[in-house]
Parts: structure tokens; C-alpha cells; sequence
């Protein structure tokens, strides 16, 4: 392999740092990265040594790094064979994901599948705690999740939670679900215990089941303003199942209605609210991806106050503060190209109840990667791309439209989304 230039070895200092990243994808070249060693599932143990090697396919490369999470990164290889060796940190527990990266052009690169190793202890404890001893459930639906630390022979503590030989099972898989992280789900009255497993070392956790009345979603027996407030906050979120108390009236929704069903069920412990009505705009109903987008509820009743939910296609995108003049924005301009239904829930507060606004339409147009918004993908986005390479948010030279992962960056990932979009034959100068 010839000599690397320092515009090269400047691209491979830059990448180093973006290595850390996860989720990266592979671009539109000839080249692929595989690690051939360990197999995906390897267990090794604490303060252990990992070895790694890759091989490249369809082409050469630069050279070659490889990326464990939360472990490190090892030096690049300018060479094949390319094999790299990283210690283990004492204090890491379960699987954790590794890829390797290969730069074949001053800051561009490929990226290999990912494969996972599972770090574990190297012995069995002797016994095993849950960090905290009891777990109460407000309402049903609520999840709840408590970490578990193993002590060793030595005398020694290490925190288990996400350790893959870690089991769990509910005595009573009807008041209170499991499942095999330790996400715990209530999901009716009553009291059970939770016991985790770690070899022949176990510990058990006591819970306290949510009550059954209609609209008690803090555990206290009564539907009053607290529980009230709770729900309003809650507006736009998803149920966690069928029986999510939130969800009063059972239409697989957290929304104005439940609010509304909240109230009934309150009664005299709740205020009497006076009625609102959202109305929402949108600065436009077409812009180009990556371009801002302004909602703006606009709420009349009582001097109201509080927060606006903004939901996008039914899901919780953003909550805004009611101003003196009753209007709540929120800008985007991170919306995926297509047709979004966009509403407005005004939460409520102690004088005024929540109300919801009609549904407005936005269309995202736009060509992947297309970040001068010409219609097409070609050389001039990719110099764009370059142009603000490493630039962040805020700093001078910082293209928005070139961070077209919006991760506040423009770097490598930016970079590989361009060149998978550039027609096949394009050479750019």
C-alpha cells in the first residue's frame, strides 16, 4: 500500500473521534468490512483482553479501526493482516457492540455489520441484591425497572443489571409482568414479589400494586387534581399495553378524552375548569426536508397557562409553554420526507380545561442527501458536505442543511449519506 498523504492521515484523526458513534451503515462503495473474529455472541469477562480481526473485500482500504461500546477504540492498521487487541473495563456488565470502520478516502469511510460481545463476571457471586427494596405502581401500565448488584467471594460488588445471565420471574404474573431485562409492568391490585436469578444466588423484591379505581393514577385511593395534572402531563404518550390505566377509556390512546373521562370520574374532588378551544397554523403546508417549520397553538378560555402537546402522526413530538398572549411555537425541521398530520392538546390547568386542536397537514419534499435542494444528488452536495466538515451548531462555517443526520455535526455519517445518493459512475473532483 502506497504511502498516506497528511491530508489522509488528517481524515483518519478526524474519524477517530466519530468511531464512538453507533448505527452507522455502510456506503455506496465496492469495499466491505467484516470482522471475522470473535463471532458475535463471544463472552468474555472483566479487565479480560479482546482480540478482533477484520478483513476487507472488493477493493483496499486506507486503513482500518475497530470501535467497541463503552471499551474503547484500537489504533488504525494501515495494513492487512488487520488484528487489534483492547482490555475489558473492570466495571462493565453485559452485551456490548462492536464494528469496524474503513477509511478509503480522505474522510470518508465503510463500516462492518455489527457484532456483539457479552461481557460477564468471570465467577459466580455469592449472593445478589436489588438496589432498592420495594416498588409501588401509581396505576396500571406503569413501568418500573431496579438494577441488581452482585457481591463476589472477595468480598467485591458489581453492578448485574444488564448481564444476560440475570433471569427474572413475577409470583404473580397477573398483578405484576416481568420481562427479561427486569422491566417490570403493573398491571393490577394487590401485592407480589419479583425474584431475580444469577446462577444459585437469587433476591426478591417486594411490590405494591396500583388500585383499580377509575382515574387513581398516584396510588392514593382517590381520583383528585393531582391525578389530573398527572394525566395532562402525560397527554400524547402511548400506552404501555391494553389495561394502562392513563388510557380511561380504552381506545390504545393518551389524549384529550381520557382527560375528559379523568374529570367524570374526579367529581367534586377536582375543580370546576372552565372550556378552551386550540386552534393550530403552520407556516407552510410544503417545505423541503431539513427545512424549519413553525406550529403555533393559539388557546383561548380563562387567561389560560400551562403547556401545549404537539403531536406529530399521533405521537408525542414536542411541548411548548403557553405565552400571555394564550400562543404556544415550536419549530421543526427534523420531519421525514411525506405527509404528517400534526395536532395541538392543551393540557389544562387549575382554572381551565384541556382541549384539542383540528388536525393541520404538512408535506416534506425532498431527495435524500440533495443538500443544496436542486432536485438531485451530485458533486456540488457533496462539496457542501465537505465545506462545513466537523463544524457544529452555533460554530462559524456550520451548514444545517449539511447535517443531514441532524445530530448537530457534520462529519463522516453526513458524508456516507451523500455518497450512497450520488448516481453510480459520478467522480467528483
Amino acid at each position: 500500500m502506497t504511502e498516506m498523504t497528511a491530508n489522509q492521515l488528517h481524515g483518519i484523526r478526524r474519524l477517530s473521534i466519530l468511531l464512538l458513534l453507533f448505527g452507522c451503515v455502510s456506503g455506496a462503495r465496492a469495499q466491505q468490512v467484516t470482522i471475522t473474529s470473535p463471532s458475535s455472541g463471544s463472552v468474555y469477562s472483566p479487565g479480560s483482553t479482546i482480540n478482533v480481526t477484520a478483513t476487507v473485500t472488493g477493493g483496499s482500504v486506507l486503513a482500518v479501526k475497530i470501535a467497541a461500546q463503552d471499551i474503547g477504540t484500537a489504533p488504525f492498521q494501515a495494513t492487512a493482516p488487520y488484528s487489534f487487541s483492547f482490555a475489558v473495563p473492570s466495571g462493565i456488565v453485559g452485551p456490548r457492540n462492536v464494528f469496524a470502520a474503513g477509511l478509503i478516502a480522505d474522510e470518508t469511510a465503510v463500516f462492518s455489520p455489527m457484532i456483539t460481545v457479552d461481557i460477564e463476571p468471570g465467577a459466580a457471586p455469592t449472593s445478589i441484591s436489588f438496589q432498592q427494596p420495594l416498588v409501588a405502581f401509581g396505576y396500571a401500565g406503569e413501568q418500573q425497572k431496579v438494577g441488581v448488584t452482585a457481591t463476589f467471594a472477595d468480598g467485591s460488588t458489581l453492578d448485574v443489571s444488564k448481564s444476560t445471565q440475570l433471569t427474572f420471574t413475577s409470583d404473580d404474573a397477573t398483578l405484576v409482568s416481568v420481562d427479561a431485562t427486569g422491566l417490570m409492568t403493573g398491571l393490577g391490585p394487590g401485592n407480589t414479589t419479583v425474584t431475580a436469578a444469577f446462577g444459585t444466588a437469587t433476591a426478591t423484591l417486594q411490590t405494591v400494586g396500583p388500585t383499580m379505581l377509575k382515574g387513581d393514577l398516584n396510588a392514593d385511593g382517590l381520583a383528585t387534581l393531582d391525578d389530573l395534572l398527572f394525566l395532562e402531563s402525560m397527554v400524547g404518550q402511548a400506552p404501555t399495553g391494553p389495561n394502562d390505566a392513563r388510557d380511561l377509556n380504552g381506545d390504545g390512546k393518551i389524549d384529550n378524552l381520557d382527560v375528559q373521562a379523568l374529570l367524570a370520574a374526579c367529581g367534586s374532588n377536582c375543580p370546576s375548569l372552565g372550556s378552551t378551544t386550540t386552534n393550530l397554523a403552520a407556516s407552510a403546508s410544503q417545505v423541503r426536508f431539513t427545512q424549519p417549520v413553525t406550529f403555533t397553538a393559539t388557546v383561548t378560555g380563562n387567561s389560560p397557562a400551562g403547556t401545549v402537546s404537539f403531536l406529530v402522526d399521533g405521537q408525542l413530538a414536542n411541548t411548548g409553554t403557553l405565552g400571555t398572549n394564550g400562543q404556544s411555537s415550536v419549530v421543526s425541521n427534523s420531519l421525514s420526507v411525506g405527509h404528517h398530520t400534526i395536532s395541538a392538546l392543551y393540557n389544562g390547568d387549575g382554572s381551565n380545561a384541556p382541549s384539542a386542536s383540528q388536525p393541520v397537514t404538512v408535506t416534506i419534499t425532498a431527495v435524500l442527501g440533495d443538500v443544496n435542494s436542486d432536485g438531485e444528488v451530485d458533486c456540488l452536495d457533496l462539496n457542501l458536505v465537505k465545506a462545513s466538515f466537523g463544524k457544529k451548531t452555533g460554530q462559524p462555517g456550520f451548514n444545517p442543511s449539511a447535517d443531514l443526520n441532524h445530530d448537530g455535526i457534520v462529519n463522516v455519517l453526513d458524508l456516507s449519506i451523500v455518497a450512497r445518493a450520488v448516481p453510480a459512475g459520478t467522480t467528483c473532483p
